[in-house]
Order: structure tokens, then sequence, then C-alpha cells
């Protein structure tokens, strides 16, 4: 009995271990959080014709009764030992460049947000839709707008361009402002209709 405690304890503390390392290896997106060089942990690429990456996800997941209601929990986060930086490249310029690419994720989160509050749920639809939802924006639309972002700045290249991105997602994170929430609930309607 005392052994398979022990075996017990020893699991449950390597599993919490490795929670608390995914943890600590992610910075979750929030209006003030701010990058800073420390943050991008993995090797350089030097054969890389960028000079940095940001490396983001979008952990969501979502449950439900079947009947009423889902509750949904999205976030954006900043994955540190998938993001590096040529040290010769570590400019304050790059930097704001690389944190622009993460507020752009955290403005498409909300974005995803109204989109999940809009949509309308069945039992027989909830899970597909909601996958597609995430699945589509992220994949596609906030891709695109990160494929926008580094041409018309040049990967930080042109200052004006990214003082025109700065404002522009400044005033599009305060029109996205109510739907900032990452634990929210959606209601099945008790029709099968899409």
């Amino acid at each position: 009995m005392k052994t398979t405690l022990t075996v017990l304890l020893a699991a449950l503390l390597s599993n919490f271990q490795l929670l608390l390392a995914q943890e600590n290896n992610r910075i979750f997106w929030t209006d003030s959080v701010q990058l800073s060089w420390a943050d991008f942990q993995a090797e350089a690429k030097e054969g890389q014709t960028i000079a940095a990456l940001s490396s983001i996800a979008i952990p969501f997941s979502f449950e439900t009764d079947g009947e009423g209601e889902i509750s949904i929990q999205i976030q954006v986060c900043f994955v540190k030992d998938e993001s590096w930086v040529k040290k010769a490249e570590q400019t304050p310029l790059l930097l704001k460049h690389e944190q622009i690419h993460f507020d752009i994720a955290g403005l498409h989160r909300r974005k995803i947000v109204k989109a999940l509050k809009e949509a309308n749920f069945t039992k027989s639809n909830y899970k597909e839709k909601l996958e597609n939802i995430v699945g589509e924006h992220w994949n596609k639309i906030y891709r695109n707008s990160q494929d926008q972002y580094d041409q018309e700045t040049n990967f930080s290249q042109y200052i004006k361009a990214q003082l025109e991105w700065s404002k522009k997602l400044k005033r599009l994170l305060e029109e996205y402002k109510d739907y900032r929430e990452e634990n929210f609930t959606v209601s099945l309607i008790n029709f099968e209709e899409d």
C-alpha cells in the first residue's frame, strides 16, 4: 500500500511539474503584456532570411452537457521555446514588430470570441461548428492578417507602416473590447438548424 501511494504521489508530482513547465513556457496575451528578448528562448535559425520568429498558439477548450450551454475557454499564448531571434538583430524596433504580431493574435482571439457568441449552436452541430469557426478564423483570416502586416512593414523595416499598424491595432482592440473574456458560455438552441 505504501509503495502504491508513493508511486501515485510521484506520478502526480511529475504531472504537476510538467504542467508547471508548460505554463512557464507560455506567455498568455493580455492588453498589458509586453514581450522582451528574454522570452525568445529557441535557438536562432541562422539560415533564415528573417531576423526573428514569434511562435503564437491559440489553446481552446469547450465542454457542454449537450442540452443547454457550452462553456468555452480560448486564449492566445506566446510559446517561448519555439520563438527565436538572431542576437545581432535584437533592436527595440524589431521587438516592437514582434509585439505587434502578438497583439494581432490577441485581436483575432477577440474576433473569434465575437463569432462564437453570434453563432447558432445546436445539439447536433456545436462541436463541428465551434471547431470550424476557430479553425477557419485562426488558420486563414488570422494568418492572412499576419502576412499582410509583414508585407506592409517589410518585416519592421518601414517605420511609418509600423506606426500605422500600431495605431490601427490599438483602435481595433478597443473596438473589440467587449469580447476580451477568455472564459464564457454560449447557449445551445433547441431546434436543429445550422
